[in-house]
Protein backbone atom coordinates (compact mmCIF):
# COMPACT_ATOMS: atom_id res chain seq x y z
CA UNK A 1 0.00 0.00 0.00
CA UNK A 2 1.73 3.62 -1.50
CA UNK A 3 1.82 6.13 1.75
CA UNK A 4 1.47 9.72 1.17
CA UNK A 5 3.19 12.47 2.59
CA UNK A 6 1.70 14.36 5.11
CA UNK A 7 1.52 17.96 5.07
CA UNK A 8 3.87 18.42 8.05
CA UNK A 9 6.55 16.85 5.71
CA UNK A 10 5.59 18.93 2.98
CA UNK A 11 5.94 21.99 5.05
CA UNK A 12 9.27 21.01 6.37
CA UNK A 13 10.40 20.05 2.68
CA UNK A 14 9.53 23.24 1.60
CA UNK A 15 10.75 25.25 4.86
CA UNK A 16 14.48 23.26 4.10
CA UNK A 17 14.45 24.56 0.42
CA UNK A 18 13.39 27.85 1.13
CA UNK A 19 16.57 28.00 3.47
CA UNK A 20 18.75 26.44 1.25
CA UNK A 21 17.77 28.98 -1.12
CA UNK A 22 18.03 31.65 0.85
CA UNK A 23 21.25 30.80 1.42
CA UNK A 24 22.30 30.45 -2.14
CA UNK A 25 20.98 33.00 -3.73
CA UNK A 26 22.77 35.34 -1.94
CA UNK A 27 25.90 34.10 -2.52
CA UNK A 28 25.26 33.43 -6.17
CA UNK A 29 24.46 37.22 -6.79
CA UNK A 30 27.62 38.47 -4.95
CA UNK A 31 29.85 36.27 -7.53
CA UNK A 32 28.01 37.79 -10.04
CA UNK A 33 28.12 41.65 -8.96
CA UNK A 34 32.14 40.95 -8.47
CA UNK A 35 32.55 39.44 -11.67
CA UNK A 36 31.27 42.39 -13.11
CA UNK A 37 33.27 44.83 -11.12
CA UNK A 38 36.38 42.96 -12.44
CA UNK A 39 35.50 42.80 -15.65
CA UNK A 40 34.54 46.47 -15.39
CA UNK A 41 38.24 47.54 -13.89
CA UNK A 42 39.72 45.45 -16.45
CA UNK A 43 38.67 47.77 -19.41
CA UNK A 44 39.16 50.29 -17.34
CA UNK A 45 42.97 49.09 -16.97
CA UNK A 46 43.18 48.76 -20.89
CA UNK A 47 41.84 52.47 -21.05
CA UNK A 48 43.95 53.73 -18.56
CA UNK A 49 46.83 52.14 -20.18
CA UNK A 50 46.62 54.92 -23.22
CA UNK A 51 47.53 57.69 -20.61
CA UNK A 52 51.12 58.10 -20.88
CA UNK A 53 51.52 57.87 -24.53
CA UNK A 54 49.38 60.74 -25.04
CA UNK A 55 51.26 62.51 -22.01
CA UNK A 56 54.33 61.81 -24.22
CA UNK A 57 53.26 63.91 -27.07
CA UNK A 58 52.58 67.19 -25.31
CA UNK A 59 55.39 67.21 -23.31
CA UNK A 60 59.06 66.35 -23.59
CA UNK A 61 60.11 67.04 -20.19
CA UNK A 62 59.07 65.20 -16.78
CA UNK A 63 55.11 64.92 -16.28
CA UNK A 64 53.46 67.17 -13.71
CA UNK A 65 50.09 66.71 -12.18
CA UNK A 66 48.83 69.55 -14.74
CA UNK A 67 50.26 67.06 -17.65
CA UNK A 68 48.30 64.13 -15.97
CA UNK A 69 45.22 65.66 -15.45
CA UNK A 70 44.94 66.81 -18.76
CA UNK A 71 45.71 63.17 -20.19
CA UNK A 72 43.30 61.70 -17.75
CA UNK A 73 40.54 63.63 -18.50
CA UNK A 74 40.62 62.58 -22.61
CA UNK A 75 39.98 59.05 -21.18
CA UNK A 76 37.51 59.46 -18.14
CA UNK A 77 35.89 63.03 -18.17
CA UNK A 78 35.40 64.39 -14.60
CA UNK A 79 32.62 65.40 -13.15
CA UNK A 80 31.55 66.65 -9.67
CA UNK A 81 33.47 66.13 -6.63
CA UNK A 82 31.51 63.62 -4.20
CA UNK A 83 32.40 62.13 -0.53
CA UNK A 84 31.97 59.24 1.11
CA UNK A 85 34.06 56.01 3.05
CA UNK A 86 35.94 54.02 1.54
CA UNK A 87 37.34 50.49 3.14
CA UNK A 88 40.06 48.26 2.96
CA UNK A 89 38.94 44.46 2.56
CA UNK A 90 40.18 43.88 6.19
CA UNK A 91 37.50 46.50 7.51
CA UNK A 92 40.19 49.05 8.32
CA UNK A 93 39.81 52.74 6.91
CA UNK A 94 42.28 54.15 4.42
CA UNK A 95 45.24 56.53 5.89
CA UNK A 96 47.42 58.77 4.64
CA UNK A 97 48.70 58.03 0.95
CA UNK A 98 46.03 55.90 0.75
CA UNK A 99 43.10 58.65 1.88
CA UNK A 100 41.62 60.77 -1.34
CA UNK A 101 40.76 64.70 -0.53
CA UNK A 102 38.98 65.01 -3.00
CA UNK A 103 37.09 61.75 -5.43
CA UNK A 104 35.69 62.94 -8.46
CA UNK A 105 32.40 61.44 -10.26
CA UNK A 106 33.46 60.62 -14.52
CA UNK A 107 30.57 60.01 -17.00
CA UNK A 108 30.42 56.47 -16.73
CA UNK A 109 29.13 57.07 -12.68
CA UNK A 110 32.41 55.53 -11.44
CA UNK A 111 34.51 57.73 -9.14
CA UNK A 112 38.21 58.27 -9.53
CA UNK A 113 40.41 59.92 -7.50
CA UNK A 114 44.35 60.47 -7.61
CA UNK A 115 47.33 61.97 -5.75
CA UNK A 116 50.31 63.32 -6.42
CA UNK A 117 53.31 62.80 -4.32
CA UNK A 118 55.00 66.13 -3.46
CA UNK A 119 58.18 64.21 -3.51
CA UNK A 120 58.37 60.76 -5.40
CA UNK A 121 58.06 57.65 -3.33
CA UNK A 122 60.34 54.96 -4.47
CA UNK A 123 59.01 51.51 -4.77
CA UNK A 124 60.95 49.21 -2.17
CA UNK A 125 61.08 46.14 -4.55
CA UNK A 126 62.14 47.80 -8.06
CA UNK A 127 63.71 51.43 -6.77
CA UNK A 128 61.22 53.17 -9.30
CA UNK A 129 59.85 56.37 -8.84
CA UNK A 130 56.12 56.91 -7.47
CA UNK A 131 54.59 60.39 -8.59
CA UNK A 132 51.05 59.39 -7.51
CA UNK A 133 48.65 56.77 -6.93
CA UNK A 134 45.25 56.59 -8.70
CA UNK A 135 41.99 55.10 -6.89
CA UNK A 136 39.21 53.99 -9.38
CA UNK A 137 35.96 52.88 -8.24
CA UNK A 138 34.21 51.18 -11.34
CA UNK A 139 30.44 51.11 -9.56
CA UNK A 140 31.17 54.86 -8.29
CA UNK A 141 29.04 55.44 -4.59
CA UNK A 142 27.15 52.64 -4.85
CA UNK A 143 28.67 50.01 -2.50
CA UNK A 144 30.41 47.64 -1.35
CA UNK A 145 33.03 50.49 -1.29
CA UNK A 146 35.83 48.03 -0.70
CA UNK A 147 39.15 47.70 -2.24
CA UNK A 148 39.55 45.07 -3.96
CA UNK A 149 35.92 44.53 -4.24
CA UNK A 150 34.63 47.44 -6.62
CA UNK A 151 37.84 49.78 -5.93
CA UNK A 152 40.81 49.25 -7.83
CA UNK A 153 44.25 51.65 -8.37
CA UNK A 154 47.23 52.10 -10.47
CA UNK A 155 50.31 53.45 -9.31
CA UNK A 156 51.71 56.68 -11.68
CA UNK A 157 55.32 56.44 -13.01
CA UNK A 158 57.11 58.65 -14.99
CA UNK A 159 56.22 57.07 -18.44
CA UNK A 160 53.12 54.18 -17.29
CA UNK A 161 50.85 53.39 -14.89
CA UNK A 162 50.47 50.29 -13.30
CA UNK A 163 48.41 48.48 -10.95
CA UNK A 164 49.11 48.46 -7.59
CA UNK A 165 50.49 45.21 -6.69
CA UNK A 166 52.53 44.71 -10.23
CA UNK A 167 55.94 44.62 -8.76
CA UNK A 168 55.48 42.27 -5.68
CA UNK A 169 55.58 38.55 -5.15
CA UNK A 170 51.91 36.56 -6.36
CA UNK A 171 52.37 35.37 -2.50
CA UNK A 172 52.12 39.24 -1.08
CA UNK A 173 49.24 39.52 -3.61
CA UNK A 174 47.26 36.91 -3.13
CA UNK A 175 47.65 37.61 0.61
CA UNK A 176 46.50 41.13 0.06
CA UNK A 177 43.53 40.21 -2.02
CA UNK A 178 42.26 37.99 0.79
CA UNK A 179 40.07 38.83 4.04
CA UNK A 180 43.25 39.68 5.94
CA UNK A 181 44.66 42.43 3.53
CA UNK A 182 43.72 45.70 2.19
CA UNK A 183 43.24 44.41 -1.01
CA UNK A 184 44.61 46.91 -3.02
CA UNK A 185 47.01 44.21 -4.78
CA UNK A 186 43.59 43.00 -6.40
CA UNK A 187 44.18 45.61 -8.95
CA UNK A 188 46.91 42.92 -10.16
CA UNK A 189 45.34 39.62 -8.91
CA UNK A 190 42.38 39.97 -11.00
CA UNK A 191 44.30 41.18 -14.10
CA UNK A 192 46.37 38.08 -13.87
CA UNK A 193 43.41 35.77 -13.49
CA UNK A 194 42.88 35.28 -9.95
CA UNK A 195 39.65 34.28 -8.80
CA UNK A 196 37.51 35.60 -5.59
Amino acid sequence: MKKAFTLVEVIILLVIFVMVALLVIPLSIDDTIQARNIAKWKQVHTDFIEIPTSIKTFSNSSINIQDFVTALVKVHPLNKVVSYKIKYMNGDTPRDIHAFSEIYTTDSNATLAFKWYKAPQIEPHTNKQILGILMYDVNGKTGPNVWGKDIFGMNIYQDKLEPLGTSVSNDEIEFDCSRQGTGMYCSTYYLNGGSF
